[in-house]
C-alpha cells in the first residue's frame, strides 16, 4: 500500500513497514524521491524513511522487529538496515539492478550480524515487478531502459503485464481516480499465467 501512495505521488512505487514482535505496524515509508516536499530527495527511500521515524523510545527493540518491503533494498538502505540494528528484513521482490542484500553474505561485518532475510512467495515479486516497470517504462516515455530488462531478466510476465498496462495507461487510470491499492493488486495478479 505505501509502494501504491508513492506511485500516485510520482515517486518510484516502493513502500517499507516495520512490525514489532507480534505483527503490530510501528512504523512505515514510502518512497518520496521526485516529490517537491522532501528536504532531500536522494534519500527519501522507502526503508530509510520508515527506519528514521520508528519512536526508539517508545520501540527500543530493534532486534525483535521485523522491516518489511516492497523491493531489495539499495546499498544505503541496507546499509542504514544494518546500522539500525535490525536483524530481520522481509522482502516482496528481488532487484537486479540495485538490491544490495549479497552483501550479508561478502562482508565480515555485516555477516557478524546473523540477518535473516526472506524473500516474498512469487506473488508479490509479480505485483512488484509490474508496478516498478510501468513506473520505468512511463519514465522513459514508453521505452524498455536497462532496468526493465533486469526486471525481465527475473519476472517476464511481471514486465510484460507493466507492458500492456502502460499502452492503456491503466495505472495512470488508477492513480488519477485514487483507486484502492487491493483493487489494483487484484487487477494485477489476474494477469498472473
Amino acid at each position: 500500500m505505501q509502494g501504491w501512495e508513492a506511485f500516485k505521488n510520482g515517486s518510484i512505487p516502493i513502500g517499507a513497514v516495520i512490525t514489532d514482535e507480534i505483527g503490530n505496524i510501528i512504523s512505515t515509508g514510502r518512497n518520496r524521491i521526485y516529490e517537491n516536499d522532501s528536504l532531500n530527495p536522494k534519500i527519501a527511500h522507502a526503508e530509510t524513511e520508515c527506519l528514521s521515524k520508528l519512536d526508539l523510545a517508545k520501540y527500543p527493540n530493534v532486534r525483535n522487529y521485523t522491516l518489511y518491503t516492497c523491493m531489495e533494498p539499495c546499498p544505503m538502505c541496507f546499509g542504514t538496515f544494518i546500522m539500525s540494528n535490525f536483524r530481520r528484513l522481509k522482502i516482496a521482490a528481488k532487484d537486479s539492478y540495485c538490491g544490495a542484500v549479497y552483501f550479508r553474505d561478502l562482508d565480515p561485518y555485516i555477516k557478524s550480524k546473523n540477518i535473516q532475510v526472506e524473500f516474498g512467495p512469487g506473488i508479490l515479486q509479480f505485483v512488484q515487478l509490474t508496478l516498478q516497470s510501468y513506473f520505468e517504462i512511463k519514465a522513459c516515455g514508453g521505452k524498455i531502459n536497462h532496468i526493465v530488462e533486469l526486471f525481465y531478466q527475473d519476472c517476464p510476465d511481471a514486465v510484460e503485464t507493466a507492458k500492456e498496462f502502460y499502452r492503456d495507461k491503466y495505472l495512470d487510470y488508477c492513480a488519477q481516480r485514487n483507486i484502492e491499492f487491493r483493487d489494483v493488486f487484484n487487477a494485477i495478479i489476474s494477469n498472473v499465467k
